[in-house]
C-alpha cells in the first residue's frame, strides 16, 4: 500500500535498504525468517522497480542502489543456505536484479566478468540435480531473466545449460519445477528460429537417462504437460503463448526426428475411486501412442478451441462466436473465423481475455508475470498466430495434414 502511494516509493526504498543490507550480509546471526522475508521485501521493491524501468526504458536507481548493498550477499546465500524458503526468495531476487539491470547489471560492480560469473555460479547450484526441488523452485524465472537479457553472454554457455537443465528436469520431484524449465526449452526454442532444426539437432546430442536423447525426453514430458498448461492447472498466459507457439515451430521444421518419437496420446482407461500408490502400480492409467507430430497438431487445436470456449464464455457467448460454433466441418471456414474479430483486439484487451480464460486473479498475475511483460512474446495474440500457422500448414503440406489429422 505504502509503494503504490504517489511519491512514497523512493522514500521507502531509502529508508527499507540500510536495514536490509546488514541482515543479507550476516544471515547465520539473524533470528528464524528473518532472512527470507528480507529478501521478500526487497524482490517487492526490485518488482516495482521494474516497472518504472519498463515505462522509462532504463534501470532505476532503486535497482542499482540495491544492486550496492545486496547483490554479492544474495549470490552468497543462493550458494551457501540450505534453507529452502532463503533460496526460493534469493532466487526472485536475482531474477529481478537482471530484468531490472540488464546488461548494464554487468557493469555495476568492479569487474563485469566476475558479476556475470557469480550469476552463471548461482544458476550451476539451483541447476544442481542433487539439491532438493525445493531448494530450485524458482530457478526457471532466474533462467529465463537471464537468457532474454543477457543473451550474448548465455550464448556460449548454451550446450551446459541445455545438459544442466535436462539433469534437473529428469531428479525434479515438484511438477511445477519441471514446468518451469520447459518453458526455458520454449522459449529457447524462439530464440533459435529460424533456425530450429539447429536447435533440435543440439538437443540431440545431449543425453538423458532412461531415453535416447534429451530432444526425446523433453518432448515427451512437454507433450504430458501441456495439457496442464491449457487448462490453466500450471503457469498462466504468458507461458501458454510461449509453450504453444514454440510447439508450432518445431512442428513447422518438418525434421525427421519428429516422426521417429512415440509420445503419450489420450486416457483410455483410468483408475476409479481412491488411488492408493498401491493401486496406481498395479493398475496405472492407460494412455493411446501417437506420433510426436500427430500429438503437436492435437494440441495446437486443443489450444484453439480453448480460446475460442472461454473467451466466449467470458463475453456471454458473443454472436460471432455463435456463427462459428454452427460449422465445425471446414477447417479452414473454422481457422478463417478464429482469426477475425474478437481476436483481432489490441494486445492489452488480448491479455486481458486470457487471464479472464485462465481464472487467474488480476493482482496476483501482475506480481507473477512483472519480470515476463519486457518479453515480446508477450504481446503475442496466440488465437491469430494458432490459426494463421494451421492453415499455413494445411495448405502447405495438405497430405501431410490429413494424414495428422486422422
Amino acid at each position: 500500500a505504502i509503494k503504490n502511494t504517489p511519491g512514497c516509493f523512493l522514500p521507502l526504498a531509502s529508508r527499507i535498504l540500510p536495514y536490509i543490507g546488514p541482515v543479507l550480509n550476516k544471515p547465520q546471526q539473524q533470528p528464524n525468517g528473518l532472512v527470507a522475508g528480507s529478501l521478500d521485501l526487497l524482490t517487492m521493491l526490485l518488482k516495482a522497480s521494474v516497472c518504472d524501468s519498463i515505462v522509462q526504458n532504463a534501470p532505476t536507481d532503486v535497482v542499482k542502489a540495491a544492486y550496492d548493498v545486496c547483490f554479492d550477499a544474495i549470490i552468497r546465500i543462493v550458494l551457501e543456505s540450505d534453507d529452502h524458503s532463503e533460496m526460493q526468495n534469493a532466487t526472485e531476487c536475482l531474477a529481478s536484479f537482471v530484468s531490472g539491470g540488464r546488461q548494464e547489471l554487468l557493469f555495476w560492480g568492479s569487474d563485469s566478468g566476475f558479476t556475470m560469473r557469480s550469476l552463471l555460479d548461482a544458476a550451476s547450484r539451483l541447476l544442481d540435480p542433487d539439491l532438493e526441488s525445493s531448494g530450485s523452485l524458482f530457478v526457471g524465472s532466474y533462467i529465463l531473466q537471464l537468457i532474454l537479457h543477457l543473451p550474448s553472454q548465455m550464448g556460449q554457455h548454451i550446450q551446459n545449460l541445455i545438459v544442466a537443465l535436462v539433469r534437473r528436469m529428469q531428479s525434479a520431484s515438484i511438477e511445477g519445477l519441471r514446468s518451469s524449465l520447459l518453458l526455458i526449452f520454449a522459449r529457447l526454442i524462439h530464440l533459435s528460429a529460424p533456425n530450429v532444426e539447429q536447435f533440435i539437432n543440439l538437443l540431440m546430442t545431449v543425453p538423458a537417462e532412461g531415453y535416447q536423447n534429451a530432444f526425446v525426453y523433453v518432448m515427451s514430458e512437454w507433450t504430458k504437460q501441456q495439457g496442464k498448461f491449457l487448462a490453466g492447472e500450471i503457469q498462466g498466459a504468458y507461458q501458454i503463448k510461449v509453450t504453444t507457439s514454440a510447439l508450432a515451430l518445431l512442428l513447422s521444421t518438418r525434421h525427421p526426428e519428429l516422426t521417429n518419437i512415440n509420445v503419450q496420446g489420450h486416457l483410455i482407461k483410468s483408475i476409479s475411486g481412491i488411488t492408493t500408490r498401491s493401486k496406481a502400480k498395479s493398475a496405472p492409467d492407460q494412455w493411446t501412442i501417437v506420433p510426436l507430430p500427430a500429438k503437436i497438431l492435437a494440441l495446437l487445436a486443443d489450444a484453439l478451441i480453448e480460446i475460442q470456449e472461454q473467451v466466449r464464455d467470458a463475453e456471454d457467448e458473443d454472436s460471432d462466436w455463435e456463427e462459428i460454433h454452427g460449422d465445425m466441418d471446414s477447417d479452414k471456414d473454422l481457422l478463417s473465423s478464429a482469426a477475425a474479430t474478437p481476436f483481432g483486439r489490441s494486445g492489452y484487451e488480448h491479455l486481458e481475455a486470457m487471464a479472464k480464460a485462465y481464472n487467474e486473479n488480476q493482482e496476483d498475475e501482475y506480481e507473477d508475470n512483472i519480470l515476463s511483460v519486457t518479453d515480446p512474446l508477450n504481446e503475442l495474440n496466440l488465437a491469430n498466430y494458432l490459426a494463421d500457422f494451421l492453415l499455413k500448414f494445411s495448405q502447405s503440406d495438405r497430405q501431410l495434414f490429413e494424414n495428422l489429422c486422422q
